[in-house]
């Protein structure tokens, strides 16, 4: 006997781990117990299964912009961002050429990226104009790269397109955007955008039906979703909305890539932006 009351020190260390084990046991079933309550009922803590909705975040977060962000403070809050800048009329006047965005929408395989380039030579190599073109193949592998084919997505494309666009534009710089841009409210959006801000805006329609550019097919895309590879491709399973009032209407499955390309010079002459005055 180690005490008084007849316990040796083994049997009380017995004692001791078995009231340790208990204890633990306990917890654990507690544990498991409210873990299961959770999984079978309808609580907060239970796991979400409705899938995170991009185009809501976009929106809210859209939405919530910060209002203390201020490009200079002769701007002001809310106020024009052109007090930020060298003033347009003379930047434009020392480029000689004013900014201008051109918004090419259409099928694919409509002739967007085609007539664009060859606009783009004519204005560059023999006018001597800056022009830079956004593309909608170009800018998916930087820009919009994280972006897929949903609505959504597309709709966050033309938004980031059209923003870059306005950058441009306001930079005196002729601006060629081609990008399907499926949805009539996306493209009336990003006009929205460019004529708050004073911008020259004009909204070309590719205006070619669907069975020519399936016969055109450029990048053998019609085939791929023809044997079921693509699917949600624009046009064929997926909506594509014809400009109800385009700017210039091209229907290039009748003109030649030249015949366009003159069209889109007359506008931009009569515009005034080949003449920076």
């Amino acid at each position: 006997m180690d005490n008084d009351i007849g316990v040796t020190t083994d049997e009380k260390e017995r004692y001791i781990s078995f009231s340790r084990n208990q204890f633990f046991a306990g917890a654990l079933a507690v544990l498991v117990a409210i873990v299961f309550v959770l999984s079978r009922g309808s609580g907060s803590l239970r796991c979400p299964t409705q899938p995170f909705d991009i185009a809501t975040y976009r929106e809210q977060a859209l939405a919530a912009t910060p209002p203390n962000i201020i490009e200079c403070a002769e701007a002001g809050a809310g106020g024009s961002q052109e007090a930020c800048h060298l003033p347009r009329a003379e930047r434009f006047q020392a480029l000689n050429e004013k900014g201008i965005t051109l918004w090419m929408t259409g099928l694919s395989g409509s002739g967007k990226s085609t007539i664009a380039r060859a606009l783009e030579e004519e204005l560059v190599l023999k006018h001597g104009k800056h022009v830079q073109q956004l593309d909608g193949d170009n800018v998916r592998t930087g820009l919009n790269r994280d972006l897929g084919f949903s609505a959504a997505d597309r709709q966050e494309s033309v938004r980031r397109v059209s923003e870059v666009a306005a950058l441009f534009n306001s930079g005196g710089v002729i601006t060629l955007v081609t990008l399907v841009s499926p949805y009539r409210a996306d493209r009336d959006e990003a006009r929205k955008r460019h004529e708050d801000q004073g911008l020259a805006f004009l909204e070309v329609f590719m205006n070619v039906d669907l069975e020519t550019v399936q016969g055109r097919d450029p990048k053998g895309l019609y085939e791929k979703v023809k044997n079921g590879e693509i699917k949600g491709f624009t046009g064929v399973d997926a909506p594509y909305e014809e400009p109800l009032h385009p700017d210039i209407d091209l229907p290039n499955n009748e003109l030649d890539v030249d015949d366009c390309v003159e069209i889109l010079m007359e506008r931009l002459e009569q515009a005034g932006v080949l003449d920076g005055n």
